[in-house]
């Protein structure tokens, strides 16, 4: 798009309105009239993402990805039992141990 920028458009807004538009535009590292262009003509804002943003949305997708790992480890209704059994079984263990130290 090289064609030059000769229109020019007045548009009133109150001080508030004016306070939010400029405070996007300089969030996104913008202008008001990109910001408008944008949202007017394109019919969608550009948004410039927060690198910390996607730092953290990369934590939380390895986190979801370990913990879908664990639930895959988790055997199969059959064995459930079994093993809870095995689980008390220590654990009685563990109570007789520790009431012979104590």
């Amino acid at each position: 798009m090289n064609e030059k920028r000769t229109a020019r458009l007045e548009l009133r807004l109150t001080f508030e309105e004016k306070e939010k538009l400029s405070k996007m535009a300089q969030e996104r590292g913008k202008t008001i009239a990109q910001i408008i262009r944008e949202l007017v003509i394109n019919d969608k804002l550009v948004t410039k993402t927060d690198i910390q943003t996607v730092i953290e949305l990369k934590r939380i997708g390895n986190n979801i990805n370990q913990i879908a790992k664990q639930i895959n480890l988790i055997p199969h209704e059959d064995n459930i039992k079994l093993y809870l059994q095995e689980l008390h079984d220590i654990l009685n263990m563990l109570s007789v141990i520790t009431k012979k130290l104590v």
